[in-house]
């Protein structure tokens, strides 16, 4: 058995990211604000970047940061993430909001689970549930573009991360296994620090004077006796080793997961969504999707005759609305 993980807010950001580019290229205007009528395109990106997970997985997690999700962190190291603050500076910010809801409210039309555990971050679910999953020896898959993720590999067999962002077919490829991932990562951000992050890391140690602390215990021993450098350094792996997230938020993680059934599909419900918000692009491709969810679902080859009828039905409405 295969479980697909998909870090939920970091598919939402990048296509969101590409979405801008897009349209500041569009409009020549590195300050464009984005209209609602913009919105159809961001819609359709996004849908697009889903479906490899969502055509191709029964056992399918969608993670979100929860209420709350950087507390814990932000008390351990106060300039943790703090760097993101600007973006609210941004005018198109106030659109991201309400767009979260919007992706989460069409993701529970598939069969799926949408996860968002108070005071935990994407992360933290996410490495919590592939401890679940691989006790059960259950192959994990994770999709993310977060290197931070890929230290995952090297606490439990039977884990692999996809990068949504690879220009290969993502849902096939894995980017990160247990033979190729970084065994020095959570020592590097808590060493060199992380810019995406706000992490710091020790005062005026770079890349190179890290790969010298590897290989020579003298060199660890003179920066770790610097100041409150150990102490430092124990406080950002707190924050950056996934393990070390309190016992109290991880044994909810798996109360909320396990008490959640898996949503239906709902065919219907994602027309309606799409008619909602005039995505014309999305329902030309609807009928092909959803016969590939359902065979996927079914274990079957051949789309039934009420498939047929349905995407009939669908073609005759969408003349019938004018969608645009």
């Amino acid at each position: 058995m295969q479980v697909c993980l998909v870090d939920g807010s970091n598919l939402f950001f990048i296509t969101w990211g590409a979405f801008k580019r897009m349209m500041q290229e569009k409009n020549h205007d590195l300050n464009y604000v984005i209209k609602k009528e913009d919105l159809g395109l961001f819609y359709h990106m996004l849908f697009k970047k889903s479906k490899d997970y969502l055509t191709a997985y029964k056992d399918l997690i969608f993670c979100f940061e929860g209420k709350h999700s950087t507390a814990w962190r932000k008390q351990k190291y106060p300039l943790y993430k703090e760097n993101r603050a600007a973006s609210k500076e941004d005018p198109n910010y106030a659109l991201v909001g309400p767009l979260i809801n919007d992706y989460k409210d069409l993701l529970k039309n598939f069969h799926c689970k949408v996860m968002e555990v108070e005071n935990c971050e994407g992360d933290d679910v996410i490495y919590k549930l592939t401890e679940y999953f691989t006790s059960k020896d259950e192959q994990v898959n994770i999709v993310s573009s977060d290197k931070d993720l890929t230290q995952i590999c090297g606490f439990f067999d039977g884990v692999s991360v996809y990068n949504p962002m690879s220009q290969t077919n993502s849902k096939c490829v894995a980017v990160t296994t247990a033979e190729n991932y970084n065994k020095n990562i959570i020592v590097e951000k808590a060493i060199v620090g992380d810019t995406s992050d706000n992490i710091k890391g020790l005062p005026r140690v770079g890349g190179k004077t890290f790969e010298k602390m590897l290989t020579d215990k003298t060199e660890w021993a003179k920066i770790m006796g610097k100041g409150d450098n150990a102490t430092l350094y124990e406080t950002i792996l707190d924050i950056v080793d996934l393990r070390r997230y309190p016992k109290e938020y991880h044994d909810k993680i798996i109360e909320e997961f396990e008490k959640e059934d898996y949503h239906e599909f709902n065919s219907q419900g994602v027309e309606a969504f799409f008619f909602e918000h005039a995505l014309r692009k999305c329902l030309d491709e609807w009928a092909s999707v959803s016969g590939e969810i359902s065979m996927m679902l079914n274990g079957d080859n051949e789309i039934s005759a009420e498939d047929e009828i349905m995407a009939l039905l669908n073609d005759w409405q969408k003349i019938q609305i004018g969608v645009k």
